[in-house]
């Protein structure tokens, strides 16, 4: 049996660490690529440039298309040969940072990681998802190394939508659940993938005590402080318990599903994502109302259930159809969701027992109807 259990070589966390950047990354050369939007650019450029300017480091900056396409690596990574870079800085949210390890795997430089949003858990993980010229999914690429450096500055987080953090808090939420149903069903993680792409598969690699600790962790934290951080993000305030969430969403989440492996969670987010213009929220409030399915498929108590439909209540992640802005799902719809997230070749495919059309759409309606439940008052606990 192989185990293999994945981490960046550095992660820092801190308040204004951005100003800080230089001290991080000065082993990586004197021209550095930046890999940002040109929001980004503009509202963080003087910080960038005051912090390496005493180092008389050069920051090239390339501006990111939106997309992390093939076509669009391709293009940065002749940026990074033309300027003759010697690493690459990834600045944004999660298709920014996917873009630049793309580029730093082409290039075969250091990689810096600087999350501005902790939405979801891609900050930390050694794979981008790719996406074709149309927008539709095209493949993961997994890579031989987790970023080199990863910082999150705590600042630049709580200016964010406080929405953004509660996704990443969704995100955050399958961790333990999926990571738990590909221990106990002795599935693969991701880290086996090294190399090639999802298509190509791979893989055979297990996880470790320590990863699934992680995940445990991550679960434990979001109940006791998910809600004093939705609080201080609302007053975008840095608190004990904002920081805890954030390494939370940015760290233990990344470490969790990389090295533990992804369930039917994921699998209902994919669901979801068919529907085209239908589909308007974010990866971690499709995936929280995916864990919520994965529960009842997977025939979990009503304590367990009670447990995470309170805790998504209590921060504002949807429960329901409706909260999903599909209070008017067709038939069709849901069966296209359901036909998706019970595909073989989906991420359902981990549970220990076959995963069928007619058992994923029947939790998809219960789950649904649970969240119905509670928002009027009720619960499964009894007396």
């Amino acid at each position: 049996m192989t185990q293999i259990f994945a981490a960046p070589s550095r992660y820092i966390q801190g308040y204004k660490e951005l100003d800080r950047l230089h001290r991080h990354v000065a082993w990586f050369g004197r021209r550095l690529l930046v890999v940002t939007t040109q929001g980004r650019l503009d509202s963080l450029k003087q910080t960038l440039s005051a912090s390496f300017e005493a180092e008389h480091t050069q920051l090239h900056y390339a501006i990111f298309s939106g997309e992390v396409t093939r076509q669009e690596i391709r293009r940065l990574t002749t940026s990074m040969n033309t300027f003759e870079c010697d690493g690459v800085i990834g600045v944004g949210g999660g298709k920014v940072l996917d873009a630049a390890k793309a580029v730093a795997h082409q290039a075969r430089v250091p990689l810096c990681i600087v999350p501005t949003i902790v939405s979801n858990d891609a900050p930390t993980s050694s794979l981008s998802v790719l996406y074709t010229e149309e927008g539709a999914f095209d493949d993961v690429l997994f890579y031989e190394r987790s970023p080199d450096v990863v910082v999150v500055d705590t600042w630049i987080i709580a200016q964010a939508p406080v929405r953004l953090l509660v996704a990443g808090m969704g995100d955050a939420l399958s961790t333990y659940f999926e990571a738990r149903t590909c221990v106990e069903s002795y599935r693969d993680n991701f880290l086996g993938n090294a190399g090639a792409g999802m298509k190509e598969g791979g893989s055979g690699a297990k996880s470790t005590m320590t990863s699934m600790a992680i995940a445990e962790l991550c679960y434990r934290v979001l109940l006791e402080d998910g809600m004093q951080a939705k609080r201080a993000s609302e007053n975008k305030c840095v608190t004990k318990a904002f920081n805890r969430v954030v390494e939370a969403n940015a760290l233990m989440s990344g470490i969790g599903f990389e090295s533990n492996g992804v369930a039917t969670a994921h699998a209902v987010y994919c669901g979801f994502s068919e529907l085209g213009n239908r589909a308007t929220m974010y990866h971690g409030e499709y995936v929280a109302f995916g864990t919520l399915v994965m529960l009842v498929l997977e025939g979990k108590s009503s304590g367990e259930l009670d447990a995470v439909l309170r805790f998504c209540l209590s921060i504002g992640l949807p429960v329901t159809f409706e909260d999903l802005g599909l209070a008017d799902i067709t038939p069709h719809e849901l069966d296209c969701v359901a036909r998706t997230a019970a595909d073989p070749n989906q991420t359902s495919k981990v549970e220990p027992f076959e995963v069928t059309f007619d058992e994923m759409k029947a939790a998809l309606i219960s789950a649904s109807d649970l969240g119905e439940l509670y928002k009027k008052g009720g619960s499964l606990r009894v007396g």
